[in-house]
């Protein structure tokens, strides 16, 4: 499985999404069930950051939860 990270993130944040994708893969393996997320919870330092994993067919996607989020993204409502 690949790990894609995805946003423009600071080292701190990027370092939670790789422990958090390091994480989802020790427990899923390789063949998590598709199209479904996890929230982490990462402790980096003083500060806890919220990662989201979506499992896509051939990869892990992380997203750090650091900005507002779109409630078309949320709700599934088509734009």
């Amino acid at each position: 499985m690949r790990h894609i990270i995805r946003g423009e993130l600071t080292p701190s944040e990027r370092r939670a999404a790789e422990e958090a994708l390091n994480n989802h893969q020790q427990r899923y393996g390789n063949h998590a069930r598709r199209k479904t997320t996890e929230t982490y919870r990462v402790k980096v330092g003083e500060e806890i950051v919220a990662v989201e994993i979506a499992n896509r067919t051939a990869s892990y996607v992380a997203t750090v939860m650091n900005h507002h989020r779109s409630l078309q993204s949320m709700c599934g409502v088509p734009a």
